[in-house]
């Protein structure tokens, strides 16, 4: 296993995470950060975001359009997501709360962290759905 370096990229991304209300691709990340490194590659932010989702330090989950999200690890967060138009919408409270709890007392488990994405079509897609057949 390598050394665990902390890069001031790194410290960067995992800050720009920290302050994110949602999860962040790859290219979003990168075009933050491109205003305090100016020479950043976009290697070095996939590489980065890989090792630290490998040692845990970020979630990765991959989206339907083959795009990866990034968020802290732990972060608790449920979301909306489109599949026409790729929008993302945070819900504001858990709807997990009372499976988490009966999921620990059935099995014993303990639960650190869980997270919950629902795909589907917003408002404004469908509208423009149903215009589009008639």
């Amino acid at each position: 296993m390598q050394e665990k370096r902390n890069t001031r990229q790194r410290t960067a991304l995992l800050q720009a995470l920290a302050r994110a209300e949602e999860p962040l691709s790859a290219e979003e990340l990168f075009l933050l950060l491109q205003p305090q490194f100016p020479k950043l590659a976009r290697s070095t932010v996939y590489r980065n975001l890989e090792r630290m989702a490998e040692e845990n330090e970020v979630l990765k989950e991959a989206m339907s359009d083959g795009v990866s999200l990034y968020s802290l690890y732990g972060r608790h967060g449920h979301y909306l997501i489109c599949r026409s138009c790729q929008k993302r919408v945070r819900l504001k409270h858990c709807p997990l709360q009372a499976v988490e709890k009966q999921l620990c007392e059935e099995t014993g488990f303990s639960i650190d962290s869980h997270n919950l994405t629902l795909y589907g079509v917003c408002p404004s897609c469908q509208e423009k759905e149903k215009s589009e057949k008639k």
